[in-house]
């Protein structure tokens, strides 16, 4: 079965090899806050509350409602976007976004940090949210680890052998996450804040490689059709 440029596996576990990547960056340098895991940055609001620490209170919060400005705005773009182009258009604010981060120092407060970068992270998500036509989340883990759990019991236990195609696919993204997190938590020792450049570097890769065989894909269907 072929599927679409935008749920094919390997794009999958690279954006949330990336995902895992940036993740880790901004909770070792940008006051230990999760830039796409709002789960625990609500965790982190009510401990926050009741220390009464209104700067730890306001990180977390501004990052969760860039979050969800983040998935709004893929929403509204997608219905009125003309152009099969979208997603990948969608992928251009994190990376601007993680270009001029790299060059902002710690003194900067987190709260301006960290939320545009949850608000990127946001439309990375919702613009890629299916791999080989399964849902899956590519910038936090939780969702994924339980599918994958859940299709591998049903594959041994149930022996429902038509989840084995879901329970690799979740794993290995539960793999990508964890790996893109160790790579970032490895390179931050060396490089600091600047280790979120190299997040551009594997998000322009990973759009590029997309753009082009989506450009390929719909070159040759017009050919096909002028025949």
């Amino acid at each position: 079965m072929s599927w679409k440029p935008s749920e094919a596996r390997s794009l999958a576990v690279a954006l949330t090899f990336s995902g895992g990547f940036i993740d880790a960056y901004t909770y070792i340098q940008r006051g230990h806050t999760l830039s796409a895991g709002q789960t625990g940055n609500v965790i982190f609001f009510a401990s926050s509350l009741a220390s009464h620490n209104v700067m730890g209170m306001l990180n977390r919060l501004s990052t969760f409602v860039a979050f969800v400005i983040g998935l709004g705005l893929v929403g509204y773009l997608h219905s009125h976007m003309k152009t099969h182009y979208w997603r990948g258009i969608c992928l251009f604010p994190i990376l601007i976004i993680c270009g001029i981060i790299g060059f902002l120092p710690k003194s900067v407060p987190n709260y301006y940090i960290v939320p545009a970068i949850a608000f990127g992270l946001a439309m990375q998500n919702a613009s890629f949210s299916k791999i080989q036509g399964m849902a899956y989340n590519n910038v936090f883990t939780t969702g994924n680890l339980k599918n994958s759990v859940v299709a591998w019991s049903a594959y041994f236990f149930g022996e429902d052998k038509k989840q084995y195609n879901a329970a690799v696919n979740y794993m290995l993204l539960v793999v990508a996450f964890a790996l893109g997190a160790i790579v970032s938590a490895i390179f931050q020792r060396a490089l600091g804040i600047r280790t979120i450049w190299l997040a551009i570097i594997l998000l322009g890769t990973i759009n590029t490689i997309y753009l082009f065989k989506l450009r390929h894909i719909y070159t040759a269907d017009k050919a096909d059709v002028s025949k």
